[in-house]
């Protein structure tokens, strides 16, 4: 329980918070590389629809604002359900995990070349270069935004949370980084996630076993 404890009094500032996602970032982070630089692609979900949809390189704003975002749940979210979210972003990780795993599909995306040279080309290349074109269904990307703009929309900001997740959602398929499948597959995850670990819907936090608040595991 005093470990507990430890773990609230740390996340009880946003610094504090930080730096848990930070770590939590780092190891999860290692599994992820690990099954994108080894599984060969098994499978193929590339639809008519997917084809239609424009690769748009301008979007990956869009797309790398997923951070941005979950510094907002760090800011905004108190101790106990920032690490509420932080739990169900996890059990959401290895959920995907699973899913490369049986589900091995690289993305066919368009060459480098396609992109005029400059800034967005150099955001591109740097982005094949550290993230392979697996690990697709289903997309944690879209997992973990919805998870914690599901947590946000209880907070200031309200629906703009849900509209900046499906926002980042779809630019997950304009900088060709997943087939519609992953998307809605990340969907799945989150909500069915989202519905187990918070079970009282509109409140700012009903975990299924919460853990003590600080001045509860105090000796």
């Amino acid at each position: 329980m005093r470990g507990i404890a430890w773990l609230y009094r740390l996340n009880g500032h946003f610094a504090g918070r930080l730096l848990t996602t930070g770590v939590a970032i780092a190891v999860t982070f290692q599994p992820y590389f690990w099954l994108n630089d080894t599984l060969p692609p098994r499978f193929d979900f590339l639809t008519p629809l997917d084809v239609a949809i424009p690769f748009l390189p301008w979007t990956y704003a869009i797309y790398s604002s997923f951070f941005a975002l979950l510094l907002g749940a760090a800011w905004l979210l108190d101790a106990r359900e920032y690490l509420r979210m932080l739990a169900a972003v996890l059990l959401a990780n290895a959920v995907c995990y699973l899913g490369f795993f049986l589900f091995t599909a690289h993305y066919p995306r368009p060459p480098l070349e396609s992109i005029p040279p400059g800034f967005w080309r150099e955001q591109f290349r740097q982005m094949h270069a550290s993230d392979n074109a697996g690990n697709t269904f289903p997309s944690i990307h879209v997992a973990t935004t919805l998870l914690g703009a599901l947590r946000l929309r209880h907070h200031r900001g309200g629906a703009l949370w849900m509209l900046w997740a499906a926002l980042i959602s779809l630019s997950t398929l304009t900088v060709k980084q997943h087939y519609l499948v992953d998307v809605l597959g990340g969907f799945a995850v989150a909500w069915v996630i989202h519905a187990w670990m918070f079970r009282r819907t509109g409140q700012a936090l009903a975990p299924v076993a919460a853990g003590p608040s600080v001045e509860e595991a105090r000796p």
